[in-house]
């Protein structure tokens, strides 16, 4: 770039600055509709963005997906659980229950079984299903000690296919953990203790190589020789 400068005049380069910019936000925008199918006309990013820092509840629901699944930016669970409770404190249903699941699980905050009671309770209230038979769940119980996985490199195994069950949860060797599907195929080749380590998995597109670090644990999978 600092040959480029040399052979460009300020003005221009400054011009071709602001194109570069106005590209990577077209981009941005692209993946950011490609991702959020609404009944509302798709917004880019800039114009969520902006819209959520003056409060709009859909649109800082809507940021805290694209941070929550990483569309167009880098994935943050600590700014997606921020913006799902700007939206859960003023009313938005859906991120009550997203940032339910953030305590409860501790993904992104620190874990507050209490704080996602009452988050799931409130969309419960609202007429939400999914959010009364979880904090039946919680309530019971289920999510009391939430571990997460201190995972190393594991050992090698006969390659493996196999189908993910109800709440399934593939950790990174962080322990940063997020749901994935039911009923989704998945393909391991590293076993590390009773978790696998996912090489594989099927989408829309059939199987595709599952590029990050992801480990689901063998209770939540059926196996498929």
């Amino acid at each position: 770039m600092q040959v480029i400068e040399h052979l460009i005049p300020s003005k221009m380069m400054k011009i071709v600055q602001w194109m570069i910019i106005l590209v990577c936000i077209g981009y941005a925008s692209s993946i950011f509709a490609d991702e959020l199918n609404g009944n509302e006309p798709q917004k880019s990013f800039w114009e969520t963005y902006t819209s959520a820092l003056r409060g709009d509840k859909v649109s800082q629901f809507n940021v805290g997906v694209i941070y929550e699944r990483g569309i167009g930016v880098d994935k943050n669970q600590s700014m997606a659980a921020n913006w799902y409770l700007k939206a859960a404190e003023q009313g938005h249903v859906d991120a009550q229950y997203n940032v339910a699941i953030m305590y409860v699980t501790g993904r992104g905050v620190d874990q507050n079984t209490t704080a996602g009671m009452m988050w799931l309770a409130s969309a419960a209230k609202h007429g939400d299903k999914e959010s009364r038979k979880l904090l039946l769940e919680v309530i019971d119980g289920k999510y009391d000690k939430v571990a997460k996985p201190k995972l190393d490199k594991g050992i090698s195994i006969i390659a493996l296919r196999m189908k993910t069950i109800k709440d399934t949860m593939i950790c990174d060797g962080a322990g940063e953990c997020s749901p994935i599907k039911a009923q989704t195929t998945v393909t391991s080749k590293v076993k590390n203790g009773s978790y696998y380590k996912v090489s594989g998995i099927g989408g829309k597109n059939g199987w595709e190589p599952y590029e990050k670090e992801g480990w689901i644990d063998e209770a939540s999978v059926e196996i498929r020789r």
